[in-house]
């Protein structure tokens, strides 16, 4: 059995309502575990608590109860240490245009967590003869950006939408995470991208055995990417399984509403074909 990279347990996360009359629960109980070199679908609809959950696991929402852990540790509330589990932990957002500083040229940002975090020293007290700009060119390589030098001065607004995200998975990349946790990684690509940049994440994992939490409110992306599926309505987790248990097999009404709004047959298609690598 593969192990565990990130997991929560009985994760509670609650708000205040705006009304003052009781607490908005957020995420409510939930039992959700990240295994090594899986991709995991966190599916939902709007609202349904599914960003919630991923902040929290990120470490960027305190939780009201429960625990967060990372390969058996409990999630650091501050400091260095959060500082050294963001870097195993990784986001990637959904808008690349509101993400990257548009006065920062490529290299600059996919630079900026190399320096965070001291890379170059740390490989170079491994015995690694790399530079800075070595680190930077391996990141944009394995987000697909190629030839890498290629894009180093260039900003957002010169980029396509499908070589912003990658930029931005590029700045994940570079911290050399163990976990990334994607949100709604294609909602901003036309259908023409879609399939790159999912098929980038497919790459990743295989070659890089990287663990993805992809979440999302399309089942018919999970169906070509994820191998598990968590489905999440009202702050909680109603079915947890393999993505052909979930999909085929759903036992949960709301997994029923979901896959009934989807075009007939999509998540019954396999693999989309335009998985294929470009610099889109």
């Amino acid at each position: 059995m593969n192990r565990i990279v990130l997991s929560a347990t009985d994760l509670h996360v609650t708000f205040p309502s705006l009304r003052g009359r009781s607490e908005v629960r957020a995420v409510d109980g939930v039992d959700l575990e990240v295994r090594d070199g899986e991709i995991l679908a966190l599916v939902g609809a709007s609202g349904s608590g599914k960003t919630t959950l991923s902040r929290a696991l990120l470490g960027l929402e305190r939780p009201t109860s429960g625990e967060v852990t990372a390969l058996g540790k409990r999630l650091p509330t501050g400091g260095a240490e959060l500082r050294r589990y963001r870097r195993r932990v990784q986001l990637v957002m959904q808008d690349p245009a509101g993400a990257l500083n548009p006065k920062h040229s490529v290299y600059e940002s996919v630079a900026e967590g190399i320096r965070l975090h001291r890379l170059v020293a740390e490989h170079n007290a491994r015995g690694e003869d790399v530079t800075e700009v070595d680190l930077v060119a391996r990141a944009l390589s394995n987000a697909g950006l190629r030839p890498p030098e290629q894009f180093f001065l260039s900003y957002p607004h010169e980029l396509s939408g499908g070589q912003r995200q990658r930029v931005l998975i590029a700045g994940a990349l570079a911290v050399e995470p163990e976990t990334i946790i994607a949100d709604e990684p294609v909602a901003s690509l036309d259908a023409s991208l879609r399939g790159e940049i999912l098929g980038l994440f497919l790459r990743l994992r295989e070659q890089m055995r990287l663990s993805v939490m992809v979440v999302t409110h399309d089942l018919g992306l999970a169906w070509n990417i994820a191998d598990r599926v968590a489905v999440m309505q009202s702050g909680r987790l109603v079915e947890v399984g393999t993505t052909e248990e979930v999909l085929l097999n759903p036992q949960h009404p709301y997994t029923r509403e979901l896959l009934a709004a989807l075009p007939s047959g999509q998540h019954r298609t396999g693999h989309e074909p335009a998985m294929k690598e470009s610099e889109g």
